[in-house]
């Protein structure tokens, strides 16, 4: 399994860290199913919006599954003080369209340091931590985008 990176993964819900590790694995969801032993109707009802997830003992084979450890370093995210309650934004149609642009800005960010880093057709290790750097700042914004908006969608559903 490939070791886990510092994704900001405390911002996300159990269905967005569900999806990361589906979405990470690189396989398509029939694939998952049949590793899992799940029929299709169940595979959609585990990867969709509602709140059904595989039971507690079902991760580690979830994990084997999907080949990472997301879920896990999830849980353990939220474990942690970090990853206690964040507080979430409450976003209007505004305030969604500056954070987009802010995510698309530092997007650019990445862009143009893997131009710089790849001009002289080399990778420097200087070059991939700051490419590691600004990759981590896209993440952390999306995250904490994606968390905001779940909230949302709860406090819009209750």
């Amino acid at each position: 399994m490939p070791a886990h990176d510092a994704y900001p993964l405390h911002h996300l819900d159990a269905v967005d860290a569900f999806k990361l590790a589906v979405e990470q694995s690189g396989l398509p969801l029939p694939e998952i199913a049949r590793r899992m032993g799940w029929s299709m109707p169940q595979a959609r009802r585990v990867f969709s919006a509602e709140k059904y997830f595989p039971s507690f003992p079902d991760l580690p084979q979830f994990c084997i599954a999907v080949g990472n450890l997301t879920v896990v370093h999830w849980l353990l995210a939220k474990a942690t003080p970090d990853g206690q309650p964040q507080p979430h934004a409450t976003l209007d149609c505004a305030s969604l369209l500056l954070r987009v642009a802010d995510l698309f800005t530092e997007v650019g960010h990445v862009a143009e340091e893997a131009c710089r880093a790849a001009s002289d057709d080399r990778l420097q290790i200087t070059e991939l931590r700051r490419l590691l750097k600004e990759l981590a700042d896209v993440l952390e914004r999306g995250m904490a985008l994606v968390g905001d908006l779940r909230q949302m969608e709860r406090m819009a559903d209750a």
